[in-house]
């Protein structure tokens, strides 16, 4: 049982023969009630700041786990936006080299078939040129033997008119190569373009 001041304020001995003085043994128990009074009020204000200090360092402990719970939770997110943001970006240039090899396979197809076309439309003129250069030939004999049959059968002495014949014949001749010559620009150009592309 501990002991209080009032306990041994209150206290009393019995009272014997020849016993101790009673005045000294009042002075000195006095004495004892006030010292142990200090000792006690000080071992209480002791256990309060001891009390309160425990209450303090429990609520730091419980603010330290919560901050590294926190700081847990922020290191598996970031860690997690990370993982996302790298997969996504993998995604994204997987997608784009996906696409960009569309687009040049796409592109080379068009050149390759432009350039079939284009041998075929020069190799359609080369054969509409020569044909028509044939029948320019054969309207030419054709008018030719029309002179000579004009020239025996009517007496005629003087030779026609050519001047007005072999300029419309040199003018088809010459609207022939300027189209040659056209037709072989535009193709040029857009060989040029496709291949810059």
């Amino acid at each position: 049982m501990k002991l209080t001041p009032m306990d041994i304020s209150n206290k009393e001995f019995k009272k014997g023969f020849r016993g101790y003085d009673i005045e000294e043994v009042d002075e000195f128990i006095n004495e004892i009630i006030e010292n142990y009074e200090s000792l006690y009020k000080e071992n209480s204000r002791l256990k309060e700041n001891l009390a309160r200090v425990n209450e303090k360092l429990e609520h730091y402990i419980k603010i330290e786990n919560t901050i590294q719970n926190t700081l847990l939770l922020a290191q598996n997110a970031a860690e997690q936006a990370r993982e996302n943001a790298q997969k996504e970006s993998d995604l994204i240039i997987k997608n784009a080299n996906e696409t960009a090899k569309k687009i040049l396979d796409k592109a080379h197809n068009d050149v390759v078939q432009i350039n079939d076309e284009y041998e075929k439309v020069k190799q359609e003129f080369i054969k509409f040129r020569a044909k028509f250069r044939n029948f320019m030939n054969a309207q030419t004999e054709t008018f030719d033997e029309l002179e000579k049959d004009l020239i025996k059968n009517y007496n005629v002495l003087e030779p026609l008119e050519e001047e007005n014949y072999s300029n419309e014949i040199e003018l088809t001749n010459k609207n022939i190569e300027e189209a040659e010559e056209i037709y072989t620009e535009d193709m040029n150009d857009i060989k040029s373009f496709f291949v810059k592309n």
